[in-house]
């Protein structure tokens, strides 16, 4: 079984090659890759999730 590695929007934005910003307006447009919400400010990606947007092309 895989183990499901979670990232926080700093470290998403390392792995995608983006700006935390960027992937802000992408999660307020609901445009971008899927993610958790923990609490009321914190962001967790599954790298999963954004290995799968990624190579979707939905950049």
């Amino acid at each position: 079984m895989l183990e499901q590695v979670y990232l926080t929007s700093k470290e998403a934005a390392n792995y995608t090659n983006l700006s935390e910003s960027y992937l802000a307006k992408l999660r307020m447009y609901e445009k971008g890759p899927r993610f958790l919400r923990v609490g009321a400010r914190a962001i967790r990606y599954l790298k999963a999730d954004l290995d799968d947007w990624m190579t979707s092309g939905c950049r």
